[in-house]
């Protein structure tokens, strides 16, 4: 039986499983036949996601702090209730809902600054989040800054809710600059110990509560 998401959960909207980029969204409602999401923005531009009827779209959504569901799903239409949203098949009808491992738990929106030590050039930057998981980490710049795919980083930052300074190592995976000057840049934790990531996690759910009130 399908775990069913929870109204007001937090939801990414992916293109196709090999994609990182990804939009942002909350469940809005649900029922037997549905699931009905708030249009997906893009989590950097703010740019809205662009609905195609019968497109095929990656669907993830949290249920609890131990459990975050993926399926493969068609984008049905657009309902309002009252404000618009994309209706997408419910998971109890998807072939192949999977429990996703815990390194790869959901990411949330995390705005602090970050203090980002590059090894290849000994040079720090300090860069604002975008968003966070216990996986990997997203910031951005307006500044031109010369941090490539696959570099080594050192960062550090305070999580809010839990006052905790994370300090860990990470790798960048992609680098995308957009038209209006901002730098992307996606990275994943390395060597991370538990007891870090468990930290992280423990903010993403606490923000995740947050938002729901």
């Amino acid at each position: 039986m399908a775990i069913s998401p929870s109204i007001g959960g937090s939801v990414r909207i992916r293109v196709n499983n090999q994609d990182s980029k990804y939009y942002k969204s909350r469940v809005a409602d649900v029922d037997e036949q549905c699931l009905y999401v708030d249009v997906p923005v893009d989590p950097v531009t703010g740019k809205e996601f662009e609905i195609h009827v019968d497109e095929s779209v990656v669907v993830e959504y949290t249920v609890s702090e131990t459990e975050v569901y993926r399926y493969t799903a068609h984008i049905q239409g657009l309902s309002y209730i009252p404000t618009p949203a994309i209706r997408v098949e419910h998971p109890a009808h998807a072939t192949d809902l999977e429990r996703i491992q815990r390194r790869e738990f959901f990411r949330i929106s995390l705005d602090v600054p970050v203090t980002v030590m590059c090894e290849r050039m000994s040079k720090e930057f300090i860069l604002q989040s975008i968003d966070i998981s216990g996986g990997g980490i997203a910031v951005m710049t307006k500044s031109a800054i010369d941090i490539r795919m696959n570099d080594v980083v050192r960062i550090s930052l305070i999580l809010p809710y839990i006052d905790y300074n994370l300090k860990t190592s990470c790798q960048v995976v992609r680098v995308q600059t957009e038209a209006n000057g901002i730098t992307t840049l996606s990275m994943r934790f390395v060597d991370i110990s538990e007891r870090e990531r468990d930290q992280v996690i423990r903010y993403t759910f606490m923000r995740q509560r947050a938002l729901r009130r």
